[in-house]
């Protein structure tokens, strides 16, 4: 990996991986790894700092959710959000790693239909490479 940034909110800590994905433009992909619990409060910094991804024309994003503890609706709401903004664009979210929590929540909500889950960053660049 390139590079962190880091953003502290909370509960909750977003990591910025700077780190190529196999088979896109570094200038289009990143990798966000989310720590800690995704809140009514934590998801608004979410959203933020993926729109300011956007506007530095990001438009792929992995998101590493293994170290999730909590996530409610705010949080699927940011994710679905921003998906359907950048989906007709050829972008889109791909969660990876969903912790136990967090894939029983999707489950639950039957986002997992809606939103790209994957099983690892790995399955997710492999499945992004494919199209």
């Amino acid at each position: 990996m390139k590079n962190i940034v880091e953003l502290d909110a909370g509960d909750m800590q977003i990591l910025r991986v700077l780190h190529t994905v196999p088979g896109l433009r570094e200038e289009e992909a990143i990798i966000i790894k989310i720590t800690g619990e995704i809140n009514l409060y934590s998801s608004q910094h979410i959203k933020e700092f993926i729109e300011t991804l956007l506007k530095e024309g990001k438009n792929i994003f992995f998101i590493e959710l293994s170290e999730v503890t909590y996530i409610d609706s705010s949080g699927l709401g940011v994710f679905l959000g921003i998906h359907s903004k950048i989906y007709k664009s050829g972008g889109g979210i791909h969660l990876c790693s969903p912790s136990t929590k967090v894939n029983y929540v999707l489950e639950l909500t039957k986002l997992r239909g809606l939103l790209n889950v994957f099983s690892s960053l790995e399955d997710a660049f492999e499945a992004v490479a494919k199209k």
